[in-house]
């Protein structure tokens, strides 16, 4: 077991060049330019962490420099990656909803108001002085404030992912798509991350294994995304995708688009239709009754 992860977390780096390399072949980084943010970001963090920890043997003494550098290093990598999550699972929200804008809108709103209220409590949740008292250095506070966050960022992985899979057909696009993959991708490995940081609390023994887990939901991530770009996407998925006016999302997109605007001004008094033809009416019977002769 601990062969296989020493294994996989040495084939991690190859992964995420081979994933970088694919999805830049595949000419997404104009469509997608969170996505490749996320993986320039990963590349980063992969090479500083293995050049700070592999120069000069590995680190040892806690109060060292190249202590500071790797410990720092990486939470400041790792939140990083988990803004750069975020905005990915925005972007690929936006490219799926591309075919209903009115929805678009309303979801973006509940999206962002979501993130903001899941970070505000996570972090205030761990700046209580109750928990603040576990942990009284500095960087005792840094990883728990981190893991909070990265774990907000996971149920919104997994909320579109849920999403995905049960509305892609509905939004005109298959389970060929590669926004389909980027979702299930990214699902798969927020599940993978809190299951893994759920087995310790209950069963301590089970950390290497929760470990060994998330380490091959990794690379099964990596792995699927390679294969998503090297394989040619449907020509369907790359055209604009229109709704047809029967389906109910259209329905439903009309009636968000007129939410939040402002209603047309009416002049008060001002005169209908029907109030015209009436006097109209009116004129013609007094001309009827009393004919105008013009001089002659």
């Amino acid at each position: 077991m601990v062969h296989l992860q020493e294994l996989l977390i040495r084939l991690e780096p190859i992964l995420v060049v081979l994933a970088a390399f694919s999805f830049f072949k595949s000419r997404s980084a104009q469509r997608l330019p969170a996505m490749a943010t996320y993986l320039v970001v990963r590349l980063g963090s992969l090479a500083y962490l293995e050049i700070v920890y592999n120069f000069g043997g590995g680190i040892s003494a806690i109060n060292t420099f190249r202590y500071q550098a790797y410990f720092y290093g990486y939470w400041v990598t790792y939140v990083a990656i988990t803004v750069s999550i975020f905005f990915v699972t925005q972007e690929v929200f936006k490219r799926v909803m591309e075919p209903v804008p009115g929805l678009r809108r309303l979801g973006l709103l509940a999206f962002r108001w979501v993130s903001v209220v899941s970070i505000v409590v996570a972090v205030g949740a761990i700046a209580l002085p109750n928990a603040l008292s576990e942990h009284n250095q500095t960087g005792g506070k840094i990883g728990p404030i981190c893991l909070q966050t990265m774990r907000c960022v996971s149920v919104m992985e997994l909320c579109l992912l849920a999403f995905l899979a049960l509305s892609i057909h509905s939004l005109g696009r298959s389970f060929r798509s590669r926004l389909f993959g980027l979702g299930l991708g990214f699902g798969l490995q927020a599940a993978a991350d809190l299951v893994s940081a759920a087995i310790p609390v209950r069963c301590p023994g089970l950390i290497s294994a929760a470990d060994l887990v998330d380490q091959v939901c990794t690379t099964v991530v990596l792995v699927t995304w390679v294969v998503y770009f090297l394989m040619p996407e449907p020509e369907a998925e790359r055209n604009m995708i229109v709704l047809p006016p029967s389906s109910m999302l259209a329905r439903w997109n009309a009636l968000a688009k007129g939410l939040g605007q402002m209603p047309e001004p009416v002049m008060v008094g001002a005169p209908t239709g029907f109030f015209l033809q009436d006097i109209e009416g009116v004129v013609d019977r007094v001309l009827a009754k009393n004919p105008v002769v013009a001089p002659r």
